[in-house]
């Protein structure tokens, strides 16, 4: 994300040049917006630094305060609806599943394998800031070890977040009980098939083929798997990468030139698969980069 609210502190990334993790830091002036169905394949744990506004949910509405810490599971709906009048500081932390899926569920057993894609019923987005302090502790070791760089940083922050995740599951209700099974380990490939392959047309029965079972079967454990379908899933990732680049300020792509680089074959498909997920055109974040705070 590149707009004047935001800075950059770390990302790391696959062999292949995927982003896998990434953290920022973002300051929101007081503001009231509706509710947008903005949500991604990232995982998100956001700890609120200062100032105080309102954090809206398909199902909750949670005041944001100092000290607090919100999760989000991937494809979970969430938006900032109201930043209060001493504005508002938030670092965030997103991974892609794919991060921990593998190793996760190998040293903990398949039942954690849907960790990223489900939670308890119950569980709350917002962990106030009293129950939250090892929450932030280790949010901040993650900050401080992508600032330092220091010898073997990468391995401390997949650490750091390791004792997050376990944290969520042992104090805070995160785990859904009795998790659908799913191979979700053979939907790896398909991520990275898809990260490969955003800009090209991508055909079911070629996605299918990758993990041996039928395009129909396929998409159905897909959205078990996802929460979303397929077609959301890959839509969601080609919004992503056009949304880096129209905010990218050293190449001035235009609008056509985006929508066919990230797999849409016109601009009225591109602008109404945009508008239905971020709430707003690509010519208004364009225009406008303070639209994309949350």
């Amino acid at each position: 994300m590149v707009n004047d609210m935001s800075t950059a502190i770390g990302e790391l990334k696959s062999q292949n040049g995927n982003t896998l993790m990434k953290m920022w830091s973002i300051d929101v002036p007081p503001c009231t917006r509706p509710f947008v169905r903005h949500y991604h394949t990232r995982f998100e744990i956001t700890v609120v630094n200062s100032g105080s506004g309102v954090y809206t949910t398909e199902k909750s509405v949670y005041p944001m305060r100092e000290g607090d810490v919100f999760v989000f599971s991937s494809n979970e709906v969430h938006s900032i609806t109201k930043v209060e009048a001493s504005g508002i500081s938030i670092t965030n932390l997103h991974f892609e599943p794919r991060y921990i899926n593998g190793e996760f569920s190998e040293s903990f057993g398949d039942s954690y394998a849907m960790f990223c894609f489900f939670h308890a019923a119950n569980f709350s987005n917002r962990i106030p800031s009293e129950s939250a302090g090892i929450l932030r502790e280790h949010h901040n070791a993650i900050a401080e070890e992508f600032k330092k760089q220091e010898e073997h940083y990468s391995l401390a922050i997949h650490s750091h977040l390791y004792f997050i995740l376990i944290e969520l599951l042992r104090k805070h209700g995160y785990r859904m009980l009795n998790l659908p099974q799913s191979s979700i380990l053979d939907f790896l490939k398909v991520y990275d098939y898809i990260d490969k392959h955003i800009d090209e047309p991508l055909k079911l029965s070629e996605i299918s083929a990758l993990v041996g079972i039928t395009p129909n079967y396929f998409s159905h454990k897909f959205k078990e798997s996802n929460g979303i379908s397929l077609w959301e899933y890959i839509t969601s990732k080609r919004i992503e990468k056009s949304v880096k680049m129209i905010l990218d300020l050293d190449n001035r792509h235009t609008i056509l030139e985006i929508a066919l680089q990230c797999g849409f074959n016109n601009t009225v498909n591109f602008n109404k698969a945009f508008k239905k997920l971020k709430g707003f055109t690509p010519a208004e974040l364009r225009k406008n980069p303070k639209l994309l705070f949350h």
